[in-house]
């Protein structure tokens, strides 16, 4: 674990140097102003929060909510975190290759996460971690707790707000500017929403939500998650990439995914998905 913090901690060190100590500092500075854009939007203290906590939702819905959120955020997720290491080559140009190598770096601890990996090595020498843990394939599994399969999944004919909250993602894969910073928010606001999901299906389901996917984000005894890490592994990304002249399109953007999101969350509370609950039947 020392180890892969002592990495991580470097990462973060690479990626200051890549720019100036003014640069980095008013850089900095903005995203700080993010992450407030991020806290006190409306997002942060919807009215689902007191459905999930108080057992507002039965079963059938809770199986239709997974269902929407797999379309909209689930199965997009891991694909950008990917694409954004891709398109880290954007930074090179202005930056040079530290800037890509060390940005590339740093979202590797997020996707090895991602796909099942543990921190610490194995005895063997090897990485910990398998396949099976990957938060995709654990959220499949609560999927098949839900008495949904694969094709069932994959043929669901999602919300119109799921779809618009999936492309505030997909819409961003050749700027990696904008896609990290949609990676930060996504990471910041999952951080607390994560408890409140668990809570909501331990009441609605029979789903034991100590392990598996709706224990993998929430917080631990000490008061960590993995969301912790990487929002902060996220908003450096987007401190490194910044320009100024780009600070008021980061801004609009970020309101407007942070809206985009919001939508899908009035719906679900609408229960506008519930037409749509014999495709999945």
């Amino acid at each position: 674990m020392d180890m892969q913090l002592s990495a991580r901690k470097l990462a973060h060190q690479q990626i200051r140097n890549t720019l100036t100590p003014t640069e980095w500092e008013e850089n900095w500075e903005f995203a700080c102003t993010l992450i407030e854009q991020v806290k006190n939007h409306r997002l942060m203290s919807h009215p689902i929060i007191g459905h999930l906590k108080g057992g507002g939702f039965q079963t059938e819905q809770m199986r239709i909510i997974h269902l929407e959120f797999y379309h909209a955020f689930v199965q997009v997720f891991t694909d950008s975190v990917i694409q954004a290491m891709f398109i880290a080559s954007q930074l090179e140009r202005r930056l040079g290759p530290t800037a890509k190598t060390s940005a590339r770096f740093l979202l590797q601890f997020n996707l090895l996460e991602e796909l099942g990996y543990k921190p610490g090595y194995g005895s063997d020498g090897s990485f910990n971690g398998n396949p099976n843990g990957a938060h995709y394939f654990q959220f499949f599994k609560v999927l098949q707790q839900l008495n949904v399969d694969v094709n069932t999944a994959g043929n669901y004919l999602p919300m119109a707000s799921s779809l618009a909250g999936r492309a505030t993602f997909e819409n961003c894969y050749d700027d990696y500017l904008l896609l990290v910073t949609t990676l930060a928010a996504s990471e910041t606001g999952f951080h607390d929403y994560a408890n409140f999901w668990a809570t909501g299906v331990a009441q609605a389901t029979d789903i034991d939500v100590s392990q598996g996917y709706h224990s993998i984000h929430v917080e631990n005894e000490t008061g960590e998650s993995v969301e912790d890490g990487h929002a902060e592994d996220a908003w450096t990304l987007v401190a490194q990439a910044l320009r100024k002249d780009r600070y008021d399109e980061v801004k609009r953007h970020l309101q407007l995914t942070l809206n985009t999101w919001s939508v899908f969350l009035d719906d679900i509370v609408a229960g506008k998905f519930i037409s749509n609950q014999k495709q999945a039947a």
